[in-house]
């Protein structure tokens, strides 16, 4: 379960806040019970540093989890802080949930209570799960803003028995579990450049600073050792959202979260690491972080004790292989980004820094079925059209107002129509051989406007008025599994599907009572299909028009470049000692390997290159 704790030691004060102004009186059992902090306010949601002191105050998005034990029981309840608006260190608390309200039973009655609420929080009061990220993200220097997410508190426990005489809110008073750290930093008077900053580490060899699996005892005395550890890291690092710059004009203050522990002399210590990856060590004194607390040091860093990060390189093992077998790349050095381009189409280094165009290409299929059970019928009742100036207004009026290009010889259309039943609305239908035609499938890239990445695809439904000397009977169109797909590059992706909310039927202002329908969805090898039907009243009295457009069919001018690489190392991970890729096809490739980083004064970029051949 992941938790996120919030950080707030004033100096080893009890957290907590102001009882607020409540209800006049109390009622005799069943009565609610009232919940207010007290002492010295301290939670997450406000933190101001001056000097070595932190003031906090409560918020209205602030809550509590409250268990129960005794005569009135109850895990994990929400309350919401409700702070006074003129002084928000005062605050109230009030159920955030109306079936999870504690009420006085005759009898002892323990409360206990945690800060922020967690409503995955389902353990015992005396196992609350808890977690404290290694990986800590501080806005900038000076900022504190990320210690809000960064801690947990825990209330003193609270045993009460109600009291008609006395009905006063049960008070708690909390007490955040972690210890906070204020790194202050700057650098020496000769120092000629100012320093970037990548990152912060605070490293023990002695006990864990962060917490990836914890429990707090929420029964425990609120001065005693609640929280217990049983799986923990022996680092902290902090991390930048705007990345601070280290002057020798002034200090900058840094914030780190940590777990209580004893660190002898010699096990702590603090590393910084510069934008370019070059490190400066600092031994820190002994130390022993405890619960509430805020300590601080601070350092005068010299840019000659900063070590210069070894140089990215790439060497590989081989370079012949076979198609499917991996090439592996020792990596060595520091890079902040290395990335792979392999050689393969659309991923050429030959297009790192240039736009490679291509267009995509657009295919679009389906089946129909010709229903009639007339001796005579109209062969010939449907069109395939598209246009590239359609509004996407679905009516009648605006598809006649587009300019529509028939393509109806690019598919095959039935040419008889199915007399046996009505359409394809079971499995077993679907399944009936002659039954569904299949259209084949057309790529319509040819079709597109190059001002315009768009296309629409419809269906045209016309039925003849009834002649009595032709016989000419209506005919119904069914229609299933009506797919468009893009391919880009060897990729294939769907972007139409047969559904309601894709395909849009629309029967015409000359329409009688009779119209176009969607038939009931069946399954069929684990799909659901959507079968519809072009339909209109026997032997019409008037010509009939339909129409089935599609939403429009996106192609894409595949502006892929530049290329896009595989990332081997992001930003702020650790350098792969390998790399591997395992090309699909059989032929020679540049294969490229490009680490960069940041240094002092500019960007650096290490381009190692290799030829490799595949065989198949």
């Amino acid at each position: 379960m992941k938790r996120y704790l919030l950080p707030i030691w004033l100096l080893g004060l009890a957290a907590g806040c102001q009882e607020a102004l409540v209800e006049p009186t109390l009622e005799a059992p069943q009565t609610a019970v009232r919940f207010t902090g007290a002492g010295a306010a301290a939670t997450r949601t406000v933190v101001e540093a001056d000097g070595t002191t932190l003031g906090v105050a409560w918020s209205t998005t602030d809550a509590v989890g409250i268990f129960g034990r005794g005569a009135t029981t109850g895990d994990n309840y929400p309350y919401a802080a409700a702070p006074e608006r003129n002084d928000p260190t005062r605050c109230t608390f009030a159920s955030a949930d109306l079936g999870k309200i504690f009420r006085w039973n005759r009898g002892e009655q323990n409360f206990y209570a945690y800060y922020p609420y967690d409503e995955e929080a389902d353990a015992e009061p005396n196992a609350l799960p808890v977690v404290l990220p290694t990986r800590q993200q501080q806005t900038g220097a000076g900022s504190t803003d990320h210690l809000a997410g960064l801690s947990v508190m825990k209330a003193a426990p609270v045993t009460r028995v109600f009291s008609e005489e006395e009905p006063a809110p049960v008070e708690f008073a909390f007490r955040n579990l972690f210890a906070m750290v204020e790194i202050r930093l700057k650098m020496g008077e000769t120092t000629a450049i100012d320093v970037p900053l990548r990152q912060i580490r605070l490293l023990s060899d002695a006990t864990p600073l962060t917490i990836a699996a914890g429990t707090a005892d929420l029964t425990a005395p609120a001065d005693e050792d609640a929280l217990t550890i049983a799986e923990g890291k022996h680092e902290a690092v902090l991390v930048f959202g705007e990345q601070p710059v280290l002057t020798k004009t002034g200090w900058q203050s840094f914030w780190l979260m940590v777990a209580p522990g004893q660190h002898p002399a010699g096990t702590l210590k603090l590393e910084t690491t510069a934008i370019d990856n070059s490190t400066c060590t600092v031994e820190l004194p002994a130390v022993t972080f405890k619960a509430n607390r805020n300590y601080r040091q601070e350092a005068t860093l010299s840019l000659d004790e900063f070590e210069p990060a070894e140089a990215f390189a790439a060497v590989a093992a081989a370079t012949e292989c076979r198609a499917g077998e991996p090439v592996v790349f020792a990596l060595s050095g520091e890079a902040e980004t290395v990335d792979f381009y392999s050689g393969e189409k659309f991923h050429e280094w030959e297009y790192a820094a240039k736009d490679r165009l291509e267009y995509s290409d657009v295919f679009f299929s389906f089946r129909a079925q010709m229903q009639c059970t007339a001796a005579k019928y109209q062969a010939h009742p449907v069109s395939v059209k598209v246009s590239t100036d359609f509004d996407g207004t679905f009516e009648e009026t605006n598809i006649l107002a587009a300019t529509w290009t028939d393509i109806s010889a690019r598919f095959t259309l039935p040419s008889k129509p199915w007399t046996a039943n009505d359409g394809p609305t079971t499995e077993e239908r679907y399944m009936e051989e002659g039954r569904m035609i299949s259209s084949g499938e057309a790529n319509l890239s040819g079709y597109y406007d190059e001002k315009s990445p768009y296309l629409y695809v419809a269906f045209f439904y016309h039925i003849d008025k009834y002649d009595a000397n032709l016989l000419n009977e209506r005919t119904g169109v069914w229609f299933t599994d009506i797919q468009a797909t893009r391919q880009e590059g060897e990729t294939r992706a769907v972007i139409l599907s047969q559904t309601e909310a894709e395909v849009h039927v629309i029967d015409g202002a000359n329409y009688g009572t009779t119209h176009s329908r969607w038939g009931k969805t069946f399954e069929h090898g684990g799909v659901t299909h959507y079968p519809w039907e072009f339909w209109c009243e026997s032997k019409p009295k008037a010509d009939r028009d339909a129409y089935a457009v599609m939403n429009r069919l996106e192609r894409k001018v595949s502006n892929f470049g530049p290329d896009k690489p595989q990332s081997v190392k992001g930003g702020g991970t650790a350098m792969p000692e390998t790399f591997s890729y395992a090309f699909a096809e059989p032929g020679t490739y540049e294969a490229v390997l490009v680490g960069r980083s940041k240094t002092l004064t500019d960007e650096k970029e290490v381009v190692c290159k290799f030829t490799v051949t595949v065989k198949p």
